[in-house]
C-alpha cells in the first residue's frame, strides 16, 4: 500500500501506517493491520474515513503553521479533501484537518528582500570570521532563514511595508504605575504592528516594558524581551521579581542560560497564587471601576505635568533673575523711581507697556499724548515716572517683570498643589496601579490553577512542546543574537520588546525581527551606541559601500533604533518625557543640551542645594595618553575627603571615564571600597549612582571624549550630585560639550566671572520677543517691521534642524545687556553701547549656559544704506561685537539666501567660538 496514496482516519486519528490492506465486501468494511492476524469487519464504519486520489502541494516557497505553531522539515504535503499530510523529513507523518493549517508564503521571493538577506548573510560571515568563530554561530542562523512570513516583522523591515494598526484596543492596564508619555507608549505597542519608545534617562522605560508584557499575558499573548546584553533583560525579571511575577518569565538565550533555567525548575507555582483568585462578578467590577477612573487619573497626571514645568520655570527665573540684579545694581539706579498704577499690571502687561515705551523714545521725549495714553491703557497716574532717564525706566520696568513673573509662577505652583490635593494624586494612582495588578494577578491565577504541579520541561526536548512551554511561560528573555535558537525555526511571538535598542546592531536585530508578529523597539538616539568590531570594520565597510544597499541598512552607520526610524518614517512614535531620576539641575543640562528641553523633571530641588561641581587641576598638560595621575589625586585627595561635597558617609559613588586606562588606575586606588566603583562610562550604561565623579583625563577635548552621546550617559547617572574633574586650561576645549558642561556648571552655580560679556537674559527676552512680534502684526506694515518677522522665521526654522537644538534667540535685547568689559572701549563705543536704544536685532545664544554666540543684524535698505549716520553706527556696533568676541552677520533686507548663508555662518562660530 503507497501511504502516500491514501489517507485513513479512525475516530479522527491517523491509523494509515498501521493498516495492512482494507477493502468492501458486501457493504462491509475489512480492515486487516500490521502484525495482526485479525481482520476486523465493519457494518457501521461512520467512524472511519477513507480518502484517495490526493493532491500533492507545493510548499517550496510557503511556511505552514498548525495552530500558530510552524512546522519544520517537511518533505511533502498533501492534500485529502477537508484533511493536510504532512510527511516530514524523517517520514514522520502528520495529519491535521485543513482549516487548522495556515500556508503563508514567504516574502523571500522578492528580489529587494533577497539582495537585502544576502547582504546580511556576508556581515555575518564578517563578524564570525573576525572573531576567530568556528561555529559560525551568526552565520548559520542567517543559512537558516530560508522563509520569512508575511506576518513577521522583518517582512515589514526588509519591504519597508507600512505599519498595519487596529482600530480598536482593550483599554490597557497598568500594574507597574504610568504617566501620560507612558501610557501613549503602551496603546501604541498594543494597537500598532510596529512602535517606537525613546526612553531617556531615568523617564521609566523598564517601566513601560513591564505594563506592555502585563497588558500581553492578559490577552494570553506571548512576549520575548530581547537586548545586546542580559543586563537589561535581567533587569526586567528583577522587578517582576519585586511583584511575585518572576515565574511567567524563562531566561534563556545562549545554552549556559539555558541550562541554568532548566536545571533551576522547581515544578511548583507560587503559593501565593491562591490569594489572587477574584470571582468573576469582582473582576468584572474592578475592571469596570479602572475603566470610569481612566480619563481622570489621566487628567490628574496632566496636573502633575504641569506642576513640574512651573517649578522648573521658577527656578530658572530665580537664577537669571539674580543675574539681572547683578547688572541691575551695577549700574547704580534711582531708588526713588516708582511706578504707580490704579490698575494691577502683570507681567504681560509690563512687557506691553516697555514694548510700546521703547517704540516712543524714538522721539527725543515722551509727549503729553503718550503719557495720556499710558494712563489709560496701563493706568499710569505719577508722570513723575517720565522725569527719570529712559535707562532707568527700562530697567525699571525689566526688574518689575522679573519680580511679577516669579510672583506668578509661585501662585500658579501653588494653585496647582492645591488641585493634586484636592484630588488625592498620590492615593488615586495607588489605588489604579493596586487595582490594575489585582487584575493582573487574578488572571494569571485562573490561567495557572494553581492547585495541580507545574510542568517540568527538558532542555533538549522543550522545543518539541513549544506551544505547551510558552503557554506555562509567556514572557521569554533573551539576546538578540539568541533568540532565534530558543524556538523552533518560524515560530513568531505575538510580540517581541527589543530594549537598549540604540546599542543593538542591525545584524542581530534582524535576528530578533525573524521571530516578531508585533515588535515594540525601545532605545535612545542620545545615548551610546552600538560599537562595531574593529576587527570586522573593514570588510563590513567593503559591503557597505555598495551604491544599491538603502542607507537605513547601512551597519556602519546605525543601529536598530537609527534604522527603525528611517525606514518607518510613519511610526507610532512616543517620547518618555517624564523623569524621575537626577537632580533637576543635573538632568536640566542634558534636557537642554540633547532633548530640545521636552523631558518634565519630577524630582525636586531644595534652596540650598549644590549638585554641580567642577573641579580644576592646575595648569600643566597632565595627560599621558589616556591615563591623568594628577585628576586621580584630586579624586581622592581633594574631592572624596571633602565632607562637604559628601555629607552621606554611605552614599554610593561612582567614578567614571572615557578611558579603561584611567578607570583601571582609579579601581587599584578605590581598594575594594563598599560604596565606591570604577567604570568606564560605556559600562555604566543603564546604571545609577547617589555621587558621580567624571575624570575627564584628556587635556584637550577630542571627538570621542567629547561625543554627545558620551556627556550625556555620564552626566544622566548622577542621581544627586555631579562631579566634573578637568584640566584648568580647560579653555582648549572650546566649542565643545565638555565646555558647554563646564559653562552650565559654572552659570547654575553663579560663578560666570572673568568673561568680557554677559549671558543673555533669555526668560525675559523670549516672552519681549514673543509680544514685540504680536504688536508688530497688529500695526501698519512697514518694511523693517517685516524683515524682523521673516528673520524670526528663517531663525526658527534653522535652530529646529538637528545639531541646533540646544540654541535659543531672543529679539532686541541691548547691547549695554551684553556687554560687561567696558575697559574694551573708546569713548565713543562706550557712549553707544551705554544709550539703552542701542539694541541687537537678533542674538542667538547656547540655552546651557545662555552665552550669545551671534548677533544677526538686519539692514533696510532706504534706512541704512542711503543713511551715513547709521552706517557709521553700524560700524561701531560691528567693531564693540569684534572687541567683545561675538561673532556677527548682517542680511540685506533686498538680498536673499538668507537661510543658506545664516546656517553656515553658525556652523562656523559653533567650531571657533571663543567664551572669553
Amino acid at each position: 500500500m503507497n501511504y502516500e496514496e491514501i489517507l485513513i482516519l479512525i475516530k479522527e486519528i491517523d491509523k494509515t501506517n498501521e493498516v495492512e490492506w482494507y477493502n468492501y465486501e458486501n457493504n462491509r468494511l475489512q480492515i486487516k493491520f500490521i502484525n495482526n492476524s485479525t481482520v476486523y469487519k465493519y457494518n457501521n464504519y461512520n467512524h472511519i474515513k477513507i480518502y484517495q486520489k490526493p493532491k500533492l502541494l507545493d510548499h517550496a516557497n510557503f511556511i505552514l503553521y498548525h495552530d500558530d505553531n510552524p512546522i519544520e522539515d517537511i518533505k511533502k504535503v498533501i492534500e485529502f479533501e477537508k484533511y493536510i499530510k504532512i510527511i516530514k523529513s524523517n517520514e514522520e507523518t502528520l495529519v491535521y484537518p485543513q482549516e487548522r493549517i495556515v500556508f503563508e508564503k514567504s516574502k523571500i521571493d522578492k528580489s529587494s528582500i533577497r539582495a537585502l538577506l544576502c547582504y546580511f548573510k556576508e556581515l555575518a560571515g564578517c563578524i564570525d570570521d573576525a572573531n576567530n568563530n568556528n561555529s559560525k554561530f551568526l552565520s548559520n542562523q542567517f543559512k537558516e532563514l530560508n522563509n520569512i512570513s508575511p506576518r513577521c516583522v522583518l517582512s515589514s523591515y526588509l519591504g519597508k511595508k507600512t505599519i498595519s494598526t487596529k482600530d480598536e484596543i482593550q483599554l490597557p492596564i497598568f500594574p507597574f504605575g504610568f504617566n501620560l508619555s507612558q501610557k501613549v507608549a503602551t496603546e501604541n505597542a498594543l494597537s500598532a504592528q510596529i512602535s517606537v519608545i525613546e526612553g531617556p534617562p531615568g523617564t521609566g522605560k523598564t517601566q513601560t516594558i513591564l505594563n506592555i508584557i502585563a497588558n500581553a499575558v492578559l490577552e494570553d499573548k506571548s512576549v520575548a524581551v530581547v537586548s545586546n546584553n542580559n543586563s537589561a533583560t535581567a533587569n526586567i525579571v528583577e522587578k517582576l521579581n519585586k511583584y511575585g511575577l518572576d515565574f511567567i518569565t524563562a531566561f534563556l538565550g545562549n545554552m549556559d542560560n539555558q541550562k541554568k533555567f532548566f536545571e533551576e525548575q522547581s515544578g511548583f507555582y507560587p503559593e501565593d497564587l491562591k490569594k489572587w483568585v477574584l470571582p468573576d462578578s469582582e473582576f468584572n467590577l474592578l475592571k469596570d471601576k479602572l475603566e470610569k477612573s481612566h480619563q481622570q487619573i489621566a487628567k490628574i497626571l496632566n496636573y502633575q505635568n504641569s506642576h513640574a514645568k512651573l517649578k522648573q520655570e521658577l527656578s530658572e527665573l530665580k537664577i537669571e533673575y539674580k543675574y539681572f540684579k547683578e547688572y541691575y545694581f551695577e549700574e547704580k539706579r534711582s531708588t526713588s523711581i516708582k511706578l504707580k498704577s490704579f490698575l494691577k499690571l502683570n507681567e504681560d502687561k509690563l512687557l506691553h507697556l516697555l514694548i510700546k515705551y521703547e517704540q516712543d523714545l524714538h522721539k527725543e521725549t515722551i509727549s503729553i499724548n503718550k503719557k495720556i495714553y499710558n494712563l489709560i491703557a496701563f493706568g499710569i497716574y505719577n508722570f513723575k515716572l517720565y522725569d527719570h532717564s529712559p535707562e532707568e525706566i527700562i530697567s525699571y520696568l525689566q526688574e518689575n517683570f522679573y519680580r511679577k513673573k516669579i510672583a506668578s509662577v509661585s501662585k500658579e505652583i501653588k494653585e496647582m498643589e492645591e488641585k493634586l490635593t484636592k484630588h488625592n494624586f498620590e492615593q488615586k494612582m495607588m489605588e489604579y496601579q493596586i487595582g490594575s495588578m489585582k487584575l493582573f494577578k487574578a488572571k494569571l491565577a485562573n490561567k495557572y490553577k494553581f492547585n495541580k504541579e507545574r510542568l517540568n520541561f527538558q532542555a533538549n526536548k522543550f522545543k518539541e512542546s513549544l506551544d505547551f512551554f510558552i503557554d506555562e511561560y509567556p514572557v521569554i528573555l533573551s539576546t538578540t543574537h539568541s533568540l532565534r535558537n530558543c524556538v523552533s525555526q518560524n515560530y513568531l511571538f505575538d510580540y517581541v520588546i527589543i530594549d537598549e535598542a540604540s546599542q543593538v546592531d542591525i545584524l542581530t536585530g534582524v535576528l530578533a525581527l525573524s521571530c516578531a508578529k508585533n515588535t515594540v523597539v525601545v532605545g535612545d538616539l542620545q545615548q551610546l551606541s552600538n560599537i562595531v568590531d574593529k576587527k570586522a570594520k573593514k570588510s563590513i565597510a567593503q559591503l557597505c559601500a555598495n551604491p544599491n544597499l538603502p542607507n537605513g541598512y547601512n551597519y556602519l552607520n546605525h543601529s536598530l533604533l537609527s534604522s527603525f526610524l528611517i525606514i518607518f518614517k510613519d511610526v507610532p512614535k512616543v517620547l518618555l518625557k517624564e523623569h524621575y531620576r537626577c537632580h533637576p539641575k543635573i538632568i536640566s543640562f542634558c534636557n537642554k543640551r540633547f532633548y530640545q528641553n521636552k523631558l518634565v523633571i519630577l524630582t525636586n530641588e531644595g534652596d540650598n542645594d549644590s549638585p554641580l561641581l567642577f573641579y580644576k587641576t592646575v595648569k600643566g598638560n597632565h595627560a599621558r595618553g589616556t591615563l591623568n595621575q594628577r585628576q586621580i589625586e584630586v579624586i581622592f585627595d581633594e574631592i572624596l575627603t571633602n565632607k562637604e561635597i559628601l555629607v552621606n558617609p554611605d552614599e554610593l559613588i561612582g567614578i567614571i571615564s572615557p578611558f579603561c586606562d584611567q578607570k583601571n588606575e582609579i579601581q587599584k586606588t578605590i581598594d575594594n571600597k563598599v560604596n565606591m566603583d570604577a567604570e568606564t562610562v560605556h559600562k555604566y550604561q543603564g546604571r545609577e549612582r547617589d555621587t558621580i565623579i567624571l575624570s575627564t583625563v584628556v587635556n584637550e577635548a577630542n571627538d570621542f571624549v567629547d561625543s554627545p552621546n558620551l556627556i550625556n550617559v555620564a552626566v544622566s547617572r548622577a542621581v544627586n550630585r555631579l562631579v566634573i574633574v578637568g584640566a584648568e586650561n580647560s579653555d582648549r576645549w572650546k566649542g565643545s560639550n565638555l565646555s558647554d558642561l563646564v559653562r552650565y556648571i559654572q552659570y547654575n552655580n553663579f560663578k560666570i566671572i572673568d568673561s568680557r560679556i554677559r549671558s543673555v537674559f533669555d526668560l525675559l527676552y523670549s516672552s519681549y520677543s514673543e509680544q514685540r512680534l504680536k504688536y508688530l502684526k497688529n500695526r501698519k506694515k512697514v518694511s523693517d517691521f517685516d524683515s524682523e518677522n521673516l528673520m524670526n522665521a528663517v531663525i526658527e526654522k534653522i535652530l529646529n534642524k538637528p545639531g541646533f537644538h540646544h540654541l535659543g534667540h531672543i529679539l532686541h535685547q541691548p547691547l549695554k545687556m551684553l556687554v560687561r568689559d567696558y575697559s574694551l572701549l573708546n569713548n565713543s563705543e562706550k557712549k553707544y553701547v551705554m544709550n539703552i536704544s542701542t539694541h541687537t536685532d537678533f542674538v542667538l545664544f547656547n540655552k546651557v549656559d545662555k552665552m550669545p554666540i551671534l548677533v544677526v543684524e538686519i539692514d533696510g535698505h532706504a534706512y541704512h544704506a542711503e543713511n551715513p549716520s547709521q552706517l557709521k553706527r553700524d560700524n561701531m556696533k560691528d567693531e564693540i561685537l569684534k572687541k567683545c568676541n561675538i561673532p556677527i552677520i548682517r542680511f540685506k533686507t533686498t538680498g536673499s539666501g538668507e537661510e543658506e548663508k545664516l546656517e553656515s555662518k553658525l556652523l562656523e562660530v559653533m567650531k571657533i567660538k571663543s567664551f572669553n
